[in-house]
C-alpha cells in the first residue's frame, strides 16, 4: 500500500494555491473521494482562497453564493454529486495525478 508522503501533501496544497494566484478566480476538484474532502478540510486554512465542500444539494446552494460573492474560491466536488454547468462552465479545473488520489483515498491516518 502506498502511503501519502510530505512531498504528495504539498502538491496537494500547492496546485490549487498555484492555480488560485495565477488568475484563476474559480477553480475545482470534481468527482473527489471522500478521504480528497477530509485532507483539504483539515488543511483548508493553508488555501489561498474560499475552499468550498460540496456533498449535496444543500452544499450546492452555498456554493452558488460563494461562486458570486469570492473573489477567489476552490470547489471541491465529492464523487457523489454531480457538478452541473454553473460551476464547470467557470471553474478551472485543478489536475491532481490520479496516483496521488488513489494514494489519498488508501491513507486513513492524516
Amino acid at each position: 500500500m502506498s502511503v501519502v508522503n510530505s512531498k504528495d501533501k504539498a502538491k496537494l496544497i500547492s496546485e490549487p494555491n498555484q492555480l488560485l494566484s495565477d488568475y484563476h478566480a474559480r477553480i475545482a476538484l470534481y468527482e473527489m473521494p471522500d478521504s480528497v474532502l477530509s485532507f483539504y478540510e483539515e488543511n483548508e486554512s493553508r488555501i489561498n482562497g474560499k475552499v468550498v465542500f460540496i456533498r449535496n444539494k444543500v452544499d450546492e446552494a452555498n456554493a452558488a453564493h460563494h461562486r458570486n460573492t469570492c473573489d477567489k474560491v476552490f470547489f471541491i466536488f465529492s464523487d457523489k454529486f454531480h457538478a452541473t454547468s454553473y460551476f464547470t462552465g467557470v471553474s478551472h479545473k485543478v489536475n491532481l495525478p490520479k496516483a496521488l488520489i488513489k494514494r489519498v483515498n488508501n491513507n486513513k491516518d492524516w
